[in-house]
């Protein structure tokens, strides 16, 4: 393993130098931080450090009141949580599910719990995968189903235990969201339809075309609205959902990304990040606005002034159906209202 790194290591020396001389005569320099490798170098570690390589390991974290503190819950375990005075089954309650090589401490997962803590009125319920989540991708992936399965046995047990199902929401982002169609598609066939499963830039490799590995799709949830950053690169670039949401035409690079970066850097996952960015904010009321169109060129030429605006994001109304459109800012906050959607 310490080899394979430091051969990777080399040839991003390497390729640095290389384009070196091309990007000097261009005034153009590839933008590189302390951190700009961490998700390269987690694919090497096969386990977070203090984690064990085991279903048994996987946690669901309570943000109750102290969202600092979570309290965390195995599958095993789970029914602890209806016993918690802070917890209330008859509140709606969310089910946010990280990405590949992704941690709880993470900025993402911080983001995320910030911004349901501002809102309020939530039980928000983190699946913590990160010790599975590491390592091989294509080994990840054949993991999924698996803990997938697991997850919903556990949610199962939750709904029988008086978990309110009307108000069940499923948050997923890249490979999260397939682990979530897998929890959500167990739920289904014990006869609990998710009311809402919601995808943030759902991965693409290893999954379009399915072969091996079924993607999530619209069958999984009553509604699945997907949110698109970075279509064709580490995001799927299909409409899989009952509503699929395109803002700035679902590619990279997202406005405020930089147009130059070194592949699989932090800075080159900009745009794929900025889903759960823009999901974020909506829920803490950024009003994301978009317009049913056929493609993003037909909304840019305003061809779909007639149709009327719907939210992206935490608002979306489950009668949504379509490809929907939008513009955003180049950094926060990134909604941009009745503007977008012109």
């Amino acid at each position: 393993m310490v080899y394979t790194f430091k051969v990777l290591m080399k040839f991003i020396v390497y390729f640095s130098i290389a384009i070196s001389p091309c990007l000097a005569q261009s005034n153009v320099s590839i933008p590189l931080s302390p951190g700009s490798f961490r998700n390269i170098i987690r694919t090497f570690v096969p386990v977070p450090r203090g984690r064990v390589l085991s279903i048994k390991d996987v946690r669901i974290l309570y943000l109750s009141n102290n969202f600092m503190k979570p309290k965390v819950y195995n599958f095993a375990g789970i029914k602890g949580l209806l016993a918690d005075p802070e917890f209330d089954p008859n509140k709606p309650t969310t089910i946010y599910i990280h990405g590949y090589v992704e941690k709880a401490s993470d900025d993402s997962i911080h983001t995320i719990v910030r911004s349901y803590r501002r809102h309020g009125g939530y039980n928000l319920l983190v699946l913590d995968w990160s010790n599975l989540a590491f390592g091989n991708y294509i080994g990840v992936i054949y993991g999924l189903q698996k803990l997938g399965e697991r997850t919903g046995q556990a949610v199962e047990k939750l709904i029988r235990g008086g978990l309110s199902l009307e108000g069940l929401h499923v948050v997923g982002h890249s490979l999260g969201v397939h682990l979530g169609g897998y929890a959500c598609r167990y739920l289904k066939n014990k006869g609990f339809m998710v009311p809402r499963l919601t995808g943030l830039d759902p991965a693409y490799p290893g999954f379009y075309l399915p072969v091996l590995v079924r993607p999530v799709n619209r069958d999984d949830a009553l509604f699945f609205d997907v949110v698109h950053t970075d279509a064709g690169g580490f995001g799927e670039p299909l409409a899989v959902g009952h509503a699929d949401f395109w803002p700035n035409a679902g590619r990279a690079k997202q406005p405020g990304c930089l147009p130059l970066t070194l592949p699989v850097t932090i800075e080159d996952f900009c745009s794929h990040w900025r889903s759960w960015k823009f999901w974020a904010e909506s829920v803490e009321g950024g009003q994301f606005l978009a317009r049913k169109c056929d493609d993003y060129d037909a909304f840019l030429r305003g061809r779909c002034q007639e149709e009327p605006t719907v939210h992206m994001g935490l608002y979306a109304t489950p009668d949504l159906r379509g490809n929907f459109y939008l513009r955003t800012a180049a950094k926060s906050p990134f909604a941009l209202a009745e503007r977008g959607a012109e």
